[in-house]
């Protein structure tokens, strides 16, 4: 059964709404929800989209005007349109609400208290949890049809991506997603999996839907936003690619919110799914495409073993020793570091019962006894002997430098082993 406007204005989220005008487009199959508080550039406008506006921008005086707008919608195939007044427009004409009964758009006013980012975000989780519903359904609507036509042709583009030595030959392919070869991009890596609780269906059917719709839901929020972006082919994490406009001047800045926006957007429409993104450093150079692919890895694993403070979004310059860390494939050498700097705190501890690792932590939190001191609620003479211990047992002087370097290297190694589990004991 199609997502109609009828069953979208059903909805509790529009109680406070009014239908105008446009009763027998009811029956309007709703593929996307579309927001442009400025209606300056229509281009983007898709078929089957429910559109969502101030108005802002737009002659809503002018009738040739109105009737021009409403020709490029049916044109288009709009779903249906709603407007917000009290901000831009005080009332919404009353010769556009006759222009809109002639062809036969769903018109519905917005009232000014209603909330833009509430509404739309709830008529994008009825749209995805009705999308997710029909899992047995084979009718796909020619939206949904057009934009698989169009992650098809992104997944050939990105194998050729992975397989060319001079990436910089394919800026014509690129360019007809609008990804330019010298502009700023980041490489990122998505990983959803059920939520806690909620049983695994690994390469079932309703898993194959469900990683399918993610992927769509995907590409549309970033074609709502106006992002080139590349999808690349993947049974299990996602490939992307993204430039946008916030990237530039930012290469040394990995809190970037084009991709926080849409992991909000994602956790938000698959509340059962945990989703976890590994983003690359931003690089200017197309040619060092899969090293971006490689480090938007190494941050996904970081995120998959909550590394940073249990993070679901980590980028690369965010991991700092463990970008060392990952490095070393050989694990005897990383269980070495870690029986020498951190075993012998985590033996006496279990020993003894004390806090010589909780102290540590501290004190290279801080780099000062005395506010370490204070974070733990002891005296700094306890703390100044603390640290006296734990050079006895390890070597290394925390008060060093150099030897707080090894420390901290060390305390590093022992999270990432114990979330391997490979640490040789435990206690």
């Amino acid at each position: 059964m199609a997502f109609t406007v009828k069953k979208a204005l059903e909805k509790g989220i529009f109680n406070n709404c009014r239908l105008l005008t446009g009763q027998s487009g009811l029956q309007n199959e709703i593929h996307w929800v579309n927001i442009l508080e400025i209606l300056d550039d229509l281009s983007h406008v898709e078929q089957g989209e429910f559109l969502i506006t101030t108005a802002h921008g737009f002659d809503i005086s002018s009738e040739k005007k109105q009737l021009e707008m409403l020709d490029f919608f049916t044109a288009r195939k709009l779903a249906a349109m709603a407007i917000q007044t009290g901000h831009y427009i005080k009332e919404i004409p009353s010769s556009f609400i006759g222009y809109a009964k002639q062809y036969r758009l769903p018109l519905i006013e917005i009232p000014p208290e209603a909330s833009f980012k509430k509404l739309t975000r709830a008529l994008m989780s009825e749209l995805v949890s009705h999308e997710l519903s029909a899992t047995g359904s084979s009718e796909l609507s020619t939206a949904q049809i057009h934009l698989n036509n169009r992650i098809n042709d992104m997944n050939r583009l990105w194998l050729r991506l992975i397989k060319s030595e001079h990436t910089e030959n394919l800026h014509t392919e690129m360019k007809y997603f609008n990804i330019v070869a010298g502009e700023p991009y980041q490489a990122l890596l998505l990983q959803s999996s059920p939520g806690k609780g909620k049983p695994g269906m690994p390469g079932s059917e309703q898993e194959a839907h469900l990683i399918n719709s993610i992927r769509q839901t995907t590409a549309r929020i970033l074609l709502q936003r106006h992002i080139p972006f590349l999808i690349g082919p993947s049974d299990q994490n996602m490939p992307l690619l993204i430039q946008s406009g916030q990237l530039k001047d930012r290469a040394g800045d990995s809190d970037q919110p084009v991709i926080e926006q849409l992991y909000n957007e994602l956790i938000m429409l698959f509340p059962d799914q945990v989703i976890l993104i590994g983003a690359s450093k931003v690089h200017n150079d197309i040619n060092e495409f899969k090293l971006a692919l490689s480090e938007a890895g190494k941050a996904l694993q970081a995120a998959r073993l909550g590394l940073i403070d249990d993070m679901s979004l980590v980028s690369y310059n965010k991991l700092g020793l463990y970008r060392l860390i990952m490095e070393i494939k050989n694990i005897e050498t990383l269980q070495e570091m870690y029986a020498e700097t951190i075993a012998p705190l985590i033996d006496y501890d279990h020993r003894c019962k004390g806090a010589l690792l909780q102290t540590m932590k501290a004190f290279l939190q801080h780099m000062n006894i005395k506010k370490a001191a204070e974070a733990l609620y002891v005296h700094r003479h306890t703390m100044r002997y603390r640290l006296e211990q734990i050079e006895k047992l390890t070597g290394y002087n925390p008060l060093v430098p150099a030897d707080a370097l090894q420390l901290n290297l060390g305390l590093h190694v022992f999270h990432y082993l114990k979330t391997l589990n490979l640490l040789r004991h435990t206690f």
